[in-house]
C-alpha cells in the first residue's frame, strides 16, 4: 500500500474532524427531540390528562435512535469523502503523464 499525499492526508483529517462535528449535531438534535416529547408528556400528566411516563421511557428509544441515525448519515457522508478524495488522487497521479526533470 502506498502512502497518500500530503494534500489528500490534510484532506482525509479535515473530513474526520467534521464527520465527527456532523455527528455530533445530528445526535444532540435527535436527542433535543426526545428531550421535548418527554417535557410534552410530562405536562399532559401535570394537566391530569396522560399517566405518568418514566424519563427513561422516552429518552432510552430517543437515545437509541439518535445513535443510529447519527451513525448512517455520518457514514455515508464520509464514505463519499473519501471515495472523492480517493478518485481525485487516482486522476492527478494515473494520468500517464511522465514528467522528466530537465538537464
Amino acid at each position: 500500500m502506498q502512502a497518500l499525499p500530503r494534500r489528500q492526508r490534510i484532506a482525509v483529517a479535515v473530513w474526520m474532524v467534521l464527520a465527527v462535528a456532523l455527528w455530533n449535531g445530528i445526535f444532540e438534535m435527535m436527542v433535543v427531540r426526545g428531550v421535548k416529547e418527554y417535557l410534552f408528556r410530562a405536562a399532559l400528566h401535570e394537566a391530569g390528562r396522560r399517566p405518568f411516563t418514566p424519563v427513561a421511557a422516552v429518552m432510552d428509544p430517543a437515545i437509541f435512535h439518535a445513535t443510529w441515525v447519527a451513525t448512517l448519515w455520518t457514514s455515508i457522508v464520509l464514505l463519499a469523502a473519501l471515495l472523492t478524495i480517493h478518485g481525485s488522487g487516482l486522476r492527478a497521479h494515473g494520468s500517464g503523464l511522465k514528467v522528466s526533470p530537465k538537464p
